[in-house]
């Protein structure tokens, strides 16, 4: 028991998260997010983002920050093939991009594209099951890309870091 509390000490202490735990508020001033309608990439890093402590507002005049997400790509292609010419397994592909520019449109966090890609085996029988799986891959890629999102969002709001050397003061000569 020791042990393993020692370990949680330290792991504690070194700043380690679970990944996807984005943790606590996100420091970030009001954000507009800018998309098509429909986008369900849009609507769950909104619902992450309200997790995190972020307003997200409605009107982009309110917002010092504005994120533009572009639409979702999803593509499936063949991956394996049986000797028959059937499809024994498909490659997902997910893909989204998004950009981060301040209220008087200055780049600040230019264009980010989350690429994923999975596989999943295709057989020829229970096809609505399989396509019950796609649509889960899918929505778990979505997760992952929401995720990665909100790991780049807190790059913002991370202060940025001064080297012990600069903040010591210069002595004269």
């Amino acid at each position: 028991m020791a042990v393993f509390v020692c370990c949680l000490i330290v792991l504690e202490g070194c700043g380690f998260r679970l990944r996807g735990s984005v943790g606590g508020e996100l420091a970030l001033p009001p954000l507009y997010i800018q998309s098509s309608n429909n986008n369900p990439f849009v609507n769950e890093l909104r619902q992450a983002l309200a997790n995190s402590q972020t307003r997200v507002v409605s009107e982009r005049a309110a917002a010092a920050l504005i994120i533009g997400v572009g639409a979702e790509q999803l593509a499936r292609r063949v991956l394996t093939v049986d000797a028959a010419g059937r499809v024994q397994e498909y490659e997902l592909h997910y893909a989204v991009s998004f950009a981060v520019n301040d209220s008087a449109a200055r780049a600040v966090l230019g264009n980010q594209t989350i690429t994923l890609r999975r596989s999943f085996e295709f057989t020829g029988e229970d096809v609505l099951a399989k396509e019950a799986e796609e649509e889960l891959l899918y929505r778990g890629m979505r997760r992952t890309a929401v995720q990665r999102a909100m790991r780049r969002l807190q790059t913002l709001a991370a202060p940025p870091s001064v080297p012990e050397s600069a903040t010591e003061a210069v002595p004269p000569l």
